[in-house]
């Protein structure tokens, strides 16, 4: 949690945001109407001014109520806002692949089917959704400062350090990251801040969201905390995975920051057995398949290593700024 008060961490990421853009006066950021992009478009705001920040939404069978919150959050800033419809190109490659590889004795699964889910198709329409913004994302930063441009990350803690619950090549195609230094209820401590700096309400809307991805057609039925823990429980771990609530952290936080404090995911002790930790820490059994669940999924997505540059936990530690 933040140490000094909350000002200090945002003056301290405006700062860090004009570094990562140095030599550009513009930048790009996605913005998804949840609470990690909210805060990362505030401070792009506060450090560039609104006119030189560039936003685009992108709707993929996408939540009205998403978009919703994102126009009344371009109300209270200002930033330019760009809200793309991309569900006809959609269908019209699926409809084009199909039509052309079905006929070669190419096994098709529709989206929305349980034939889909079972098979794994439902991973693939989730990741064509989100790498679908990307070229457009590298061609809007691109244009709007004279050929350079940033694009800006909104990725947490929680979700590109262990567990790097992202598509590498959709959501993590960024130049930076603000907030992979910070866990989800302090991003949502911001934007409660910004509520209160700004006036503006959508900010305490958009931090009591539930965090979803959106991007299997189906609302908050697909959410951060559902998918981590059913990856879990198909891993034989009968744990729930949490983001905590915007005062408390949830689990994912917790061995995180174990990993931050005492190397037992990534660290020096990443080879120690956990029951050997168990015993040096004194874990509850809830801890102990934590851990062992994130140094599986630490294996598993090792393969997305090589995150951009960011503001980490480490440096905010050392400008006093978080515990």
């Amino acid at each position: 949690m933040f140490i000094q008060e909350t000002k200090a961490v945002v003056d301290y990421l405006e700062t860090r945001a004009r570094g990562f853009a140095q030599g550009c006066k513009k930048v790009y950021v996605s913005v998804s109407g949840g609470v990690d992009s909210a805060v990362v478009v505030t401070i792009l705001c506060r450090a560039f001014g609104p006119e030189n920040v560039v936003a685009l939404y992108r709707d993929l069978r996408s939540n009205p109520k998403h978009l919703a919150d994102v126009k009344d959050l371009q109300k209270a800033l200002g930033f330019k806002f760009a809200n793309l419809d991309l569900n006809a190109y959609y269908d019209n490659v699926l409809r084009k692949l199909r039509e052309q590889l079905v006929p070669q004795d190419f096994e098709w699964c529709d989206e929305g089917t349980d034939e889909a889910k079972e098979k794994g198709w439902e991973n693939g329409y989730a990741s064509l959704k989100s790498r679908a913004v990307v070229p457009i994302a590298g061609f809007l930063a691109k244009v709007i400062d004279r050929g350079r441009g940033r694009i800006f990350g909104t990725g947490n803690a929680e979700e590109d350090l262990i567990f790097r619950f992202y598509d590498k090549y959709g959501d993590g195609a960024v130049d930076n990251n603000l907030l992979v230094g910070l866990f989800k209820v302090e991003v949502r401590q911001l934007a409660l801040w910004f509520a209160k700096e700004y006036g503006a309400d959508v900010f305490r809307k958009i931090a009591e969201k539930i965090p979803s991805p959106d991007l299997k057609a189906n609302g908050d039925a697909h959410n951060d905390e559902d998918e981590l823990s059913d990856w879990a429980r198909q891993a034989s771990f009968n744990i729930r995975l949490s983001y905590g609530n915007l005062k408390e952290e949830g689990n994912i936080a917790w061995v995180t920051r174990e990993d931050f404090d005492r190397g037992i995911i990534t660290g020096e002790r990443k080879t120690f057995p956990v029951a050997e930790l168990a015993q040096m820490f004194d874990y509850n059994e809830e801890q102990i398949q934590l851990v062992k669940f994130a140094r599986l999924a630490e294996r598993t997505t090792r393969h997305k290593e090589g995150n951009a540059p960011g503001v980490t936990r480490q440096e905010l530690r050392q400008q006093n700024l978080v515990d």
